[in-house]
C-alpha cells in the first residue's frame, strides 16, 4: 500500500516549557503511521519547508522516522505552532505561523505522487486552504481522508460541503457542546454516503454515516500530560485498522488506544 500524507510539517514551540519539538498534523500522523502500518507499506510525506533552523529539525525528524519524503524547499520560514499547556495537560494553541506552506501549491510532480496513492491523508485549515485545495484537485484512485482541523474554531459545514465529493472519510475534533454541528455533519455523511469520525476528547468518539451512529469510549488514562497531537495519533490508529479490516468499531477502538498513549507524554510522538 502507498500512503501519501500531504500537509503541514513544522515545529511545536511549547512557550511555558521552553521546548521545541517537531510537529504539525501531517508529521504527527506520519510518525504514528510508520509505526502502525505494515513495514511493507510505503509512507510518504509531501510538504514544503523553509530555509530556517526549524526546517533542519523537521528534516532530521523525518529521517529518524524512516518515512519517504517529497520536500519542496522554499525561501522563508517553516510552519511554527506556539503551544501552552494548562495544568490539566490540555493544549492551548497560542498562535500559528504557516510560513512557506501558505503559498505552496501542488505541481506536476506532486500530482503524480498523489495519483499513485492507495491512501491520501490531508489536513484542512484556513491558513493552508490554497495548498489543500490543490491537493484535493489532484486525482487519485485510493481512499482519501481529510482532517478538518479547525472546524471547532469555526463551527460551520461550508468547507465540508466544498470538498465532500473529493473525499471518502473525514475526521473532526469536537466536544459534546457541538451537538448541533455533529447533527449537521451526520446529515451530510448520510446524504453523501461518506464516513465521518468525530473525536470528543475524554468523551470518546463516534462514527457517522449511512447507518446508526457507532460510539466508542475513550481509553482510560492514568494522567494526561499533553493533549497535543492526540487527534493525529487517533487518525493514524484508526486508519491503520480501517484500511485492513474496514471494521469501523475496531478502528475507533484502535484510534482511542493509540491516542491514550500519546496524551501521557509531552509531544505528539
Amino acid at each position: 500500500m502507498r500512503v501519501v500524507l500531504a500537509g503541514d510539517c513544522g515545529v511545536d514551540r511549547y512557550v511555558s516549557l521552553g521546548l521545541d519539538r517537531p510537529g504539525g498534523i501531517t508529521l504527527n500522523v506520519a510518525a504514528h503511521a510508520r509505526r502502525l502500518f505494515p513495514r511493507s507499506d510505503s509512507i510518504t510525506v509531501l510538504t514544503a519547508l523553509g530555509t530556517d533552523r526549524e526546517a533542519v529539525m523537521v528534516r532530521e525528524a523525518l529521517r529518524g522516522l524512516g518515512v519517504d519524503t517529497f520536500l519542496r524547499e522554499l525561501t522563508g520560514s517553516t510552519s511554527l505552532q506556539l503551544i501552552d499547556l494548562e495544568p490539566s495537560g490540555e493544549k492551548i494553541f497560542v498562535s500559528y505561523h504557516q510560513g512557506v506552506l501558505g503559498d505552496y501549491r501542488a505541481g506536476e510532480e506532486e500530482r503524480a505522487l498523489i495519483a499513485q496513492s492507495d491512501l491520501l491523508v490531508a489536513p484542512h485549515y484556513r491558513q493552508i486552504d490554497g495548498f489543500f485545495s490543490s491537493v484535493m484537485a489532484s486525482p487519485s484512485h485510493g481512499i482519501r481522508a481529510v482532517d478538518f482541523a479547525d472546524i471547532a474554531e469555526d463551527p460551520a459545514t461550508g468547507n465540508v460541503e466544498r470538498f465532500v465529493e473529493r473525499l471518502d472519510l473525514a475526521f473532526f475534533g469536537l466536544d459534546t457542546s457541538h451537538a448541533p454541528l455533529i447533527d449537521a455533519l451526520e446529515a451530510i455523511a448520510r446524504r453523501r454516503r461518506k464516513l465521518f469520525i468525530v473525536t470528543l476528547g475524554a468523551d470518546g468518539s463516534v462514527a457517522l454515516g449511512e447507518g446508526n451512529r457507532i460510539p466508542c469510549a475513550a481509553a482510560p488514562v492514568e494522567r494526561v500530560v499533553d493533549t497535543t497531537g492526540a487527534g493525529d495519533t487517533f487518525a493514524a490508529g484508526f486508519l491503520s485498522e480501517y484500511v485492513a479490516s474496514k471494521d469501523v468499531a475496531r478502528s475507533l477502538a484502535r484510534g482511542a488506544a493509540e491516542a491514550a498513549a500519546t496524551v501521557q507524554r509531552v509531544g505528539a510522538f
